[in-house]
């Protein structure tokens, strides 16, 4: 149950993402929005990296609280680009609505975001977590 529901949020988020006009500006069309990405990417591009998920409670049975951190990953002169990168992120997960196979999305929002430079390198990689919960349709 539990993994069927972390796909069907990663796959409605990249729904969500791949219809968005401000996400594509920065990721281009077809949007660079990986869970397996190729092995030389065109940068910028993002990564589903980190999930997991949990019951919320017995009371609420069918009800799981996922975690899930989304990576930019840029190599553009300073942190600019990771930083738009997250914001266009951040403004189509936020703003949007998510329907889920054989699942209900109940919230959505992000919780935390950061920006850093690879040691050694010209990469910039910024985190996005989220949290989002959702309930099994019946």
């Amino acid at each position: 149950m539990s993994t069927n529901a972390q796909w069907a949020l990663q796959k409605a988020l990249l729904g969500v993402l791949n219809a968005d006009p401000a996400t594509m500006a920065i990721f281009g069309n077809p949007l660079r929005v990986y869970d397996d990405v190729p092995e030389q990417p065109v940068f910028p591009y993002a990564t589903f990296d980190r999930a997991s998920v949990r019951p919320i409670n017995a009371d609420w049975p069918g009800a799981l609280e996922h975690q899930m951190t989304l990576k930019v990953w840029s190599q553009y002169g300073g942190r600019r680009e990771a930083l738009d990168g997250l914001h266009a992120l951040r403004g189509a997960i936020n703003a949007a609505s998510m329907p889920l196979d054989g699942h209900q999305l109940v919230n959505v929002r992000t919780t935390f975001a950061d920006v850093f430079r690879i040691r050694s390198s010209r990469v910039f990689e910024a985190i996005l977590n989220l949290r989002a919960v959702t309930e099994v349709l019946i």
